[in-house]
């Protein structure tokens, strides 16, 4: 049976420019290059105006030797 585990990042946004202070799709190809998924995004943070920041979710395949 396949085994994953899971990760978030958070990226938040510019209260001035309602932009992301960091590059979502930097973080997404080098979170790719050692060996994680990027499964989907969750806002983490909501204020009356939108939303403040978001998460970034990754999965990874592990062996069942390192399962926790």
């Amino acid at each position: 049976m396949k085994k994953y585990i899971y990760e978030a990042e958070s990226i938040s946004f510019s209260n001035w420019t309602g932009k992301s202070k960091q590059d979502y799709l930097e973080i997404i190809n080098e979170r790719g290059s050692r060996g994680w998924r990027f499964v989907t995004f969750a806002p983490h943070s909501a204020i009356p105006k939108g939303v403040k920041g978001t998460e970034l979710v990754f999965e990874k395949e592990i062996d069942d030797d390192n399962f926790i």
